[in-house]
């Protein structure tokens, strides 16, 4: 119970955002553009990103499968794919970020403000993730999980997917935003 209210904190919290971005967005900017010309679009890697994360869900969900049926190398083979996606989604929209920053500041406009707000917003989540994550494929590494006794599992499992799903309709919001 205590992770799903936690969850629905997070997903409340990033609905505000949206709701603030939408505002944002669609209020008049005082004579200056949204996006003005030549701002560059989403970087690429944030489409890329978005597959890892999708995948580290996968490899998660697999793991989670693997501890039920008690195949225990499954299941930390699955939780330190889940992991290591996970970095490597950080690192991807850390690249996102460098990529963009060589092109447009936070302070030149409110579309890359609203950008790296919202994107750090949900990386600093992503953060806390990884560390449950790494938590949870010690645990599986040293034995700890068995069929009947995996929760540790299903609690990060809850968490994690619930940050693809809050990074899938942020991305769409984002990349809506910016045409």
């Amino acid at each position: 119970m205590g992770m799903w209210l936690f969850v629905l904190v997070v997903v409340l919290l990033f609905a505000a955002a949206l709701l603030g971005y939408g505002v944002v967005r669609l209020s008049p900017t005082g004579g200056r553009e949204w996006r003005p010309e030549g701002t560059p679009m989403l970087p690429w890697t944030l489409l890329a990103s978005t597959a890892v994360l999708l995948a580290s869900s996968v490899a998660l969900h697999r793991s989670l499968v693997a501890v039920r049926q008690g195949r225990m190398l499954a299941c930390t083979r699955g939780a330190t794919a889940a992991y290591w996606l996970g970095v490597a989604f950080v690192v991807l929209q850390g690249l996102a970020w460098w990529t963009l920053w060589q092109q447009v500041r936070m302070q030149d406009n409110l579309y890359a403000w609203t950008f790296y707000f919202l994107t750090a917003l949900h990386v600093f989540h992503v953060l806390g993730g990884l560390y449950a994550l790494g938590v949870v494929a010690a645990r599986a590494q040293a034995g700890q999980y068995r069929r009947d006794s995996h929760n540790g599992i299903v609690l990060c499992s809850i968490y994690w997917h619930s940050l693809d799903a809050i990074w899938l309709v942020l991305y769409a919001t984002l990349w809506i935003g910016s045409r």
